[in-house]
């Protein structure tokens, strides 16, 4: 028996539909006409919502920082000299001294000494102040550490020229002169040197390093822009 299309079947319908009203002929042309139209597409007429994709985790989330060890955990303060007076540090400079534990740009270790030099940021405007931060952390066991200060800066270069007193032979380097404070026993860190001030007149590429002997800072690089 020959195969009818969909479309002859619809033809039929609305022929033999010519007794009906119009109206009733129109409905049933329509109604096969949604028929014809959801077999052709070889799908239901009405398809469910497709699935809510579900969240994926950050690629870029950050693994939790390691602990720091004891000596660094708390921050003993920061001071500087006002006149005859010793005052808190602002808290700008406080905010950089804090940022020494997770520094990645450190001093490299020397017989268990370290000194690092910090600063707010790496570039600046030509006579813009520069604040030098001078960090000196010992991790060997057992050595005397003098956190109490400002305690002047000695061996301070910049673009390799001494700008400090020099370091006394034949002393100590780390312990000061006159001291009447609080003695630590390493591990331990001291913030408590004097904050080198900076202003440079042209643009260019300065840096500053601090050296004490056998033991030198991390290099500051900074960049001054016009």
């Amino acid at each position: 028996m020959p195969r009818r299309s969909l479309g002859a079947h619809v033809t039929t319908f609305a022929t033999a539909a010519t007794g009906a009203s119009a109206a009733t002929a129109a409905v049933a042309v329509t109604a096969i006409a949604l028929v014809v139209t959801a077999c052709g597409s070889g799908k239901p007429a009405s398809t469910a919502p497709a699935p809510s994709a579900k969240p994926v985790a950050s690629a870029s989330a950050s693994a939790p920082e390691p602990p720091l060890p004891p000596h660094l955990a708390q921050f003993p303060g920061l001071y500087v000299r006002k006149g005859d007076q010793i005052v808190d540090a602002p808290p700008a400079d406080v905010a950089v001294a804090k940022s020494y534990p997770r520094a990645k740009d450190k001093g490299p270790l020397v017989d268990g000494h370290r000194l690092t030099l910090l600063s707010a940021k790496r570039q600046y405007r030509v006579g813009e102040e520069i604040r030098v931060i001078h960090v000196h952390e010992v991790v060997a066991e057992g050595e005397q550490v003098f956190p109490m200060g400002p305690k002047p800066v000695r061996g301070e270069l910049v673009d390799g020229k001494l700008v400090t007193p020099t370091v006394l032979a034949d002393v100590d380097p780390f312990q000061p002169e006159v001291y009447d404070g609080v003695v630590l026993t390493s591990p331990a860190v001291d913030y408590n040197w004097e904050i080198t001030t900076y202003r440079f007149s042209a643009p260019g590429k300065r840096q500053i390093q601090w050296r004490l002997g056998k033991y030198a800072s991390n290099v500051l690089l900074l960049e001054i822009t016009p």
